[in-house]
């Protein structure tokens, strides 16, 4: 029996970002675009909150 090495067990997305050597433009404007999004859900959701009456 032989055994197999382990980074062959890693899901495929663990062995791509490895893989490559850096991020593109759109995945960091997507992240950016992601994280103001959210962000701006916080206070929206505590402003529809108070004029609901919570």
């Amino acid at each position: 029996m032989q055994r197999e090495i382990r980074h062959s067990y890693s899901p495929s997305f663990a062995s791509s970002s490895v893989a490559d050597s850096g991020t593109t433009t759109r995945q960091m404007i997507s992240d950016i675009a992601l994280l103001a999004f959210w962000g701006a859900m916080v206070p929206a959701f505590l402003w529809i909150g108070n004029a609901a009456g919570f």
